[in-house]
């Protein structure tokens, strides 16, 4: 034996006093039939990737469907094109508005997804086209999601599997669960009757208009490049 890892804590926020899981890297030093560690170095998330490929566990060989963007070991993205769906409010037991929109089937703009984990961001897209490394996203319109793209997935199914085949199982889990929440962001879309009253005007509508989007300064090659997944907003949202 040359080297060992150590994991430390665990990986609820029980594990007391690390509240998230971390590992040392140890080169085991011999004194003749005496065997001990070395003082340990921390491990970063790109010396774990490449253990991992090391043992063989790198990703394995697929067939990439034309909406697969980008595909590593940790992460993949993808763009859906503009379609009709049904969407789901939480009525808050006397909410009539959304008890009214609960089921309907809405345009949705172009949306761009990346799945790392158990997190998912979503963007949406102003063109219906496969977007390029510097093609410009929108906000989504969308509750539940916040200003740095992150979805805060509360109820939603995670999809085990981590081929590209699960894109399928992550959008419909995104659409089958509820929109709960607006998140604190302070702008999901542009529509001079907010939120509610843009989406109550699209029901039965075929498309949805690009000139409701939000435009952000963010680029798709940025957001392949972000791994922030914290609940958090930063309100930087371009007109």
């Amino acid at each position: 034996m040359s080297r060992a890892l150590l994991v430390y804590g665990k990986s609820s926020y029980q594990g007391y006093p690390y509240r998230h899981p971390f590992v040392t890297l140890h080169e085991v030093m011999h004194d003749g039939d005496v065997a001990r560690l070395a003082e340990g170095q921390l491990m970063t998330p790109q010396m774990l990737i490449d253990l991992m490929a090391g043992l063989g566990r790198s990703v394995p060989a697929e067939i990439l469907p034309a909406r697969v963007l980008v595909r590593t070991a940790e992460m993949i993205v993808w763009w859906s094109p503009a379609r009709e769906r049904a969407m789901f409010f939480s009525d808050r037991g006397s909410d009539l508005a959304l008890k009214s929109m609960n089921g309907k089937r809405y345009p949705h703009p172009p949306l761009l997804f990346k799945a790392c984990g158990c997190h998912l961001w979503v963007r949406a897209l102003g063109k219906d086209e496969r977007p390029k490394a510097e093609t410009k996203l929108c906000m989504v319109p969308y509750w539940n999601c916040y200003d740095n793209g992150v979805c805060c997935t509360g109820s939603m199914k995670i999809p085990q599997e981590k081929s590209v085949t699960a894109i399928d199982l992550w959008e419909g889990s995104f659409f089958q669960s509820e929109f709960t929440h607006a998140s604190g962001v302070r702008r999901h879309i542009r529509f001079r009757g907010g939120f509610l009253a843009m989406w109550q005007s699209l029901a039965g509508e075929k498309t949805f208009p690009a000139k409701y989007l939000v435009k952000l300064p963010q680029t798709l090659a940025e957001f392949v490049r972000n791994d922030d997944h914290n609940y958090r907003n930063d309100n930087r949202h371009e007109d």
